[in-house]
């Protein structure tokens, strides 16, 4: 195998695994991120093949009409998912309708169109299109789609009162950096006129977001993803948890010679660093939080005035920087809650 093949070649594999690894999540969960999954595949397989092996024009010319396609239809799907998840319960019907004709409209312009996509021109290793006069339309859909797909993710993760949907929003954002900054990149610098393509590296930008997308797709997955992204509650959490397993697991061999552990001490503490941080999601309810947790209203209130008490009593280190004493206590606790949080 060429080594032009390996990134193309490798993408192509990682996708395969992950259609297996979470074929569920792709097959009967959400129909827009099976399109996305669809559409990347498509085109990184349309590249792995216009690199492999020498071609007739022609061909060449119909693997580039292909790979525009499955662009257009990435975008399309993007636009859906970032629709589905900020919208806050509102009917899209008309929206969705409005797409799926935009959707229609540069499918057929692009096959049947040269005004669309005049022509191809060698371009070193491969091809490169010669846009005709109504390119601009395909620059602005992918540029405007983009565009409006990020501004909503973003109002969604501001605005968004359900910390379930701000945590979809967060996650696809982060997820589309890599692929998004290649691929405006590559529309602006053409635009402009230099001849640049997106091969070799759009296709393992796509798949890194593929990846992320459909992990977080299920929802303890997705508060499992949040750990490890800095800034969110979830991986302040997450790092007070392992500091303090750092901490018990660091005993000496003569256990005179340390600070003893107060185990009934670290476990109230623990109790509380939970209670707190559901207690934040859900907004003070403390009966949503007595529901995710499976406990009653009043040790909610209990330990919500204990945490208050001993806030109150230490000025210089608040409460919610308690640690605790075991991480799969703490997991299992937070999956629990993640999972019934949707408000």
């Amino acid at each position: 195998m060429e080594l032009i093949l390996l990134p193309s070649f490798v993408a192509i594999c990682l996708k395969i695994t992950i259609f297996f690894r979470y074929q569920k999540s792709l097959t009967t969960e959400n129909f827009a991120l099976l399109t996305f999954f669809v559409a990347v595949f498509i085109w990184n397989l349309v590249e792995l093949i216009g690199l492999d092996g020498v071609y007739s024009r022609d061909t060449y010319f119909l693997l580039f009409l292909l790979a525009y396609c499955s662009i257009v239809f990435v975008v399309h799907a993007y636009l859906c998912i970032a629709l589905e998840n900020a919208a806050g319960g509102k009917d899209l019907s008309k929206l969705k309708t409005f797409l799926n004709v935009m959707l229609g409209y540069l499918v057929i312009s692009i096959i049947f169109d040269r005004g669309m996509i005049a022509d191809i021109e060698p371009n070193g290793f491969t091809f490169t299109k010669i846009p005709g006069d109504r390119y601009w339309i395909f620059q602005l859909y992918f540029l405007g789609g983009i565009a409006t797909a990020l501004t909503i993710l973003v109002r969604g993760m501001l605005k968004l009162g359900d910390n379930l949907s701000r945590a979809r929003c967060l996650v696809i954002l982060i997820a589309t950096i890599p692929s998004a900054s290649v691929g405006v990149s590559v529309v602006l610098f053409q635009a402009i006129g230099l001849q640049v393509t997106s091969s070799l590296f759009q296709s393992l930008g796509f798949t890194l977001m593929l990846g992320i997308l459909v992990y977080a797709e299920e929802k303890s997955r997705l508060f499992r993803l949040l750990t490890f992204i800095p800034f969110t509650k979830e991986r302040r959490l997450h790092k007070k948890i392992m500091n303090q397993v750092t901490t018990c697991i660091a005993i000496n061999d003569d256990p005179s010679t340390q600070q003893p552990i107060n185990l009934k001490q670290m476990m109230r503490e623990f109790e509380g660093l939970v209670v707190e941080h559901v207690l934040e999601y859900y907004q003070g309810n403390q009966k949503l939080t007595a529901s995710a947790l499976g406990v009653s209203e009043a040790t909610i209130s209990r330990r919500a005035r204990a945490a208050t008490t001993q806030s109150s009593k230490s000025k210089t280190m608040p409460s919610s920087n308690n640690t605790v004493a075991s991480i799969s206590l703490a997991d299992e606790c937070l999956q629990q809650s993640s999972v019934r949080i949707t408000e």
